[in-house]
């Protein structure tokens, strides 16, 4: 059974705390400090101030401190932060704000762009043979369930994957039925694509 893979970053009390430790700020850090506060820490084996950053209930906790005892592990997730920070977003259900030059902005979206890019990067990434990148935009059950070398071998062992991968990039070209909580993409009248939105992200549950 694979370890619960890392948490999304949430601030709170003890978080607050630890990023002020960490960074010596005075003031309330925001979502750059968290990530990158987070990161510092995993590089550093400090696995208590990183769990503090995240929003890891206490029944998780050992799960994560499992995860991550590895070294390998916990080095590919800060490289995974800290190259995503330039392109650094806060969402909720009906919100999303990127970070530009000119500082925090809201974005508007179609209701349909958020998915279908979330898929895309998907799919490109299982092209790409990116399965720690494929593996980071399934939904929570799934990441629980796989680890990115779990979600290699079954890709290459089971015979309808890359059947499965060609119908999901058809199923983009067409209309999403997108509701608050998520979207499919039909692929015919009984099957379809179906993403769920997990803390204001979109993320695959299904590939039929």
């Amino acid at each position: 059974m694979a370890s619960t893979p890392p948490f999304r970053l949430s601030l709170t009390t003890l978080s607050l705390a630890a990023v002020l430790a960490v960074t010596g700020c005075a003031h309330t850090p925001g979502p750059r400090e968290v990530a990158s506060a987070y990161a510092r820490a995993l590089e550093e084996n400090r696995l208590a101030d990183a769990l503090a950053l995240t929003n890891a209930p206490p029944e998780e906790q050992p799960s994560f401190l499992e995860h991550y005892a590895n070294a390998s592990v916990r080095e590919a997730r800060a490289a995974e932060v800290r190259a995503a920070l330039p392109e650094l977003q806060t969402r909720a259900p009906a919100l999303s704000l990127i970070q530009a030059k000119e500082g925090w902005r809201v974005v508007e979206e179609a209701s349909a762009d958020a998915p279908r890019a979330v898929l895309t990067r998907f799919l490109d990434a299982v092209g790409a043979s990116d399965w720690t990148t494929a593996w980071s935009l399934l939904s929570e059950p799934l990441r629980v369930r796989y680890t990115p070398e779990r979600l290699r071998e079954d890709f290459e062992r089971e015979p309808l994957a890359a059947e499965r991968v060609r119908r999901a990039r058809l199923a983009l070209k067409g209309q999403a039925r997108v509701t608050g909580s998520e979207a499919e993409f039909p692929l015919g009248k009984e099957h379809g694509v179906r993403l769920v939105r997990e803390a204001g992200e979109y993320r695959v549950a299904a590939l039929e």
